[in-house]
């Protein structure tokens, strides 16, 4: 049974996750910095597990109880090969001091579902079930009749792809066409980093 990681997404730039060019990537961002030893969701999730990213409360984010993006990982790099693979280069966000760790990865996925400021509220049927994690780091005990209503539910009410803008403006053009919907969230300039 594939595994299920949730977290919160506190800043959607459209960069980590990066929803563009038919991929959505995570790669700089939710990875062990090095300053603890507790394995995170880039480190341990493995191909056909799901990652999701719910809104947080500040102004660059969706807000609780929303869905900024899901995806199901269709493939794991290391950092060295994911900056060596044509697909990636010069993907906004791409941070360039570890282009050549063997140590670190990126999650791809191609069966994405993107909302960013356009991020739907749960439904009654999964609001009953904490899918969100409060705080730092993931969540990922989640039972497996859950998991599989949650992946139908999804699957079968939206189409893969894009659904909405990032909710904070980036110092970098968005890559893809955007959609005729305006961003809900703040309009803050871009951080550099995720």
């Amino acid at each position: 049974m594939p595994k299920f990681y949730s977290y919160v997404v506190e800043h959607d730039y459209g960069r980590s996750p990066n929803p563009t060019g038919g991929f959505c990537t995570l790669a700089f961002c939710k990875f062990n910095h090095g300053s603890s030893k507790k394995r995170n969701i880039v480190e341990l999730a493995e191909k056909d597990d799901w990652v999701i990213g719910t809104g947080g409360s500040g102004p660059l984010s969706a807000g609780h109880g929303k869905l900024v993006y899901a995806m199901r990982v269709t493939e794991k790099l290391t950092l060295q090969d994911y900056f060596r693979d044509s697909r990636f280069v010069g993907r906004a966000g791409n941070n360039p001091d570890f282009v050549g760790r063997t140590d670190m990865f990126a999650l791809i996925s191609e069966h994405y579902f993107y909302f960013g400021a356009s991020a739907p509220k749960f439904t009654r049927r999964h609001a009953n079930h904490p899918i969100e994690k409060r705080g730092p780091s993931h969540r990922s005990r989640f039972p497996e009749e859950f998991v599989t209503d949650f992946v139908k539910w999804l699957e079968k009410t939206y189409q893969v792809g894009l659904h909405g803008n990032p909710c904070a403006v980036q110092e970098e053009p968005w890559p893809e066409p955007r959609t005729a919907s305006p961003p809900r969230c703040s309009t803050r300039r871009s951080r550099s980093v995720c």
